[in-house]
């Protein structure tokens, strides 16, 4: 008799769930026919495609494919909205259309979310923080972050200047000709922007660039002279953050890909390596708990409050202090340092851009004194050189967002891609900004070259969007120009040429892929002393 009363619950479960998906599919159908909705391009294909597809996304280290190039781009050759099942059966709308980007981004930015999806993909890293959230959480988490951000904290260039001549240091010695010995330049980035963002969100920098030329050629003298960040060691080198940050972004982008299936991105190395993460941020926010404990009088006046210290004001829970701080940290010192390494792969590959550039700053900036915000966002050909760089490669080549409803997408339905597309609730939208900012018919026939004048003209804003648009644009845009921009002018003060170390190499544009985008082949160059 039990038995009997299990197979009729079941039978009863399975008959609801036939029906509920009928009713379901029927709302749905009627909510597209009166907003007018047509389908987009499917480029399913039959099984074994999709079979082929997830292959070809697993073996990408082996066979040298590129995953924007050469297998998503291969979606949008006839229209820039396509549809397609996962191989889970989840169906999944791609677009590079700006249109639709502006209404997922912006105009009907209530209607899509980061969702739960992207939060169990990154959970094991950031936790609950302002990038694996929404609504409420979210909100509180900006409107903490914002005032961090203002014009008058991105203006102080101190601790950037200090990390831009650390980085020049670590260039090494030149010759009696003037020039270095062959550099991978793409370190030093990595090193100069985790000494900066942590200076930023900590109040002190981990000096990461320091502590790597220490290691490099044994000057234990240095040692006493780097502060007490580096004496306490703060859980973990800079090399073994940077080499977690390595395999974190491998397996976090593996879990972006498999979508529901994000479990398969798992494993201990990648456990190990986000518990490394996190303690690197514990002593910093052990100090910060700390330091609210402290009497207003005995706190140093006039120092600046870092956004960790701010942090610690609202709230003592040490996880969401760490998973907070961790995510500004993550996306900060990726970015920059991937914007950089681009920079010079360009000024490598275009002498004469080099050229015209080092002119410019020769002209607007005194060597020796101090850089200020507002000449660096007045040297427009600095800001076109690093549009045109964030244009061909953008540091977030990819991203998604999952409908919080039944939605829409203004355009991309039908055998002219001119009507709207209807979206479930809970469907995934992808779009490629890297594909996107390469579009001819938006460009020009020119828009795979590398031109800075391009910039002379006015460009539709969101036909350009390197650091996304609407209420969840990048916080950090302008501390991540402001310190790119310092860099490029204290290196070309410094340096009037910059030679790839194997030109055909460098040309390839192989791309290193995590969450973001970096120089896949580093930047090995040799630089001579102006």
């Amino acid at each position: 008799m039990a038995f009997l009363q299990i197979g009729v619950l079941v039978a009863v479960f399975i008959i609801y769930k036939v029906i509920s998906s009928q009713v379901r599919e029927r709302q749905f159908n009627r909510f597209a026919a009166q907003h007018g909705c047509a389908e987009p391009t499917d480029q399913t294909g039959p099984w074994y495609h999709r079979h082929r597809r997830l292959q070809r996304m697993l073996k990408l280290k082996r066979s040298g494919e590129d995953i924007i190039d050469d297998i998503i781009g291969g979606d949008f050759l006839d229209s820039n909205t396509v549809q397609r099942k996962g191989f889970e059966g989840s169906k999944i709308i791609s677009t590079i259309e700006p249109a639709n980007v502006q209404a997922i981004l912006a105009t009907q930015f209530k209607d899509f979310e980061t969702g739960h999806r992207r939060y169990q993909q990154l959970s094991p890293l950031l936790g609950r923080s302002i990038f694996t959230s929404d609504g409420a959480f979210w909100e509180h988490s900006r409107a903490l972050f914002r005032p961090q951000f203002a014009r008058d904290n991105i203006n102080d260039l101190e601790s950037t200047e200090r990390a831009a001549n650390a980085l020049i240091e670590a260039l090494g010695p030149t010759d009696a000709s003037g020039g270095t010995s062959n550099v991978d330049m793409l370190p030093l980035f990595f090193n100069f922007t985790l000494d900066t963002a942590s200076e930023f969100l900590f109040g002190e920098s981990v000096n990461s660039q320091r502590l790597a030329m220490n290691a490099n050629h044994q000057h234990s003298s240095q040692a006493h002279d780097m502060g007490e960040v580096a004496s306490a060691g703060v859980q973990a080198t800079s090399e073994q953050f940077r080499d977690d940050l390595v395999v974190l972004g491998d397996h976090i982008l593996m879990r972006i890909r498999m979508q529901s299936l994000y479990w398969v991105g798992d494993s201990l190395q990648f456990r190990k390596a986000a518990r490394s993460a996190k303690r690197f941020t514990e002593y910093f926010v052990q100090r910060a708990i700390n330091a609210t404990k402290l009497d207003k009088d005995s706190k140093v006046e006039g120092k600046k409050e870092n956004l960790l210290a701010k942090l610690a004001t609202q709230t003592q829970d040490r996880e969401e202090l760490r998973n907070q701080t961790l995510a500004i940290l993550f996306a900060g010192r990726d970015t920059t340092a991937a914007l950089l390494g681009f920079c010079f792969v360009r000024l490598a590959l275009h002498p004469d851009i080099l050229q015209k550039l080092r002119g410019i700053i020769l002209e607007e900036f005194v060597p020796g004194k101090p850089v200020t915000f507002p000449q660096l966002k007045s040297c427009r050909y600095l800001q076109h050189f690093l549009n045109e760089v964030l244009r061909i490669h953008p540091t977030v080549p990819l991203n998604a967002r999952v409908a919080a409803r039944d939605t829409t997408l203004p355009v991309g339905g039908g055998k002219d891609q001119r009507e709207p597309v209807a979206v479930r609730k809970g469907e995934s939208i992808f779009y490629s900004v890297y594909l996107m900012h390469r579009r001819k018919d938006l460009w020009g026939e020119d828009a795979l070259e590398f031109k800075p004048e391009r910039w002379e003209r006015k460009v539709p804003a969101w036909q350009f969007l390197p650091f996304n648009g609407g209420p969840r644009i990048c916080l950090g845009q302008q501390f991540a120009l402001t310190e790119a921009s310092c860099v490029l002018v204290r290196l070309l003060q410094h340096f009037d040429s910059i030679e790839p170390v194997d030109r055909a190499e460098m040309t390839r544009f192989k791309k290193g892929m995590g969450i973001t985008m970096w120089p896949g082949d580093g930047v090995k160059v040799r630089l001579h002393k102006a």
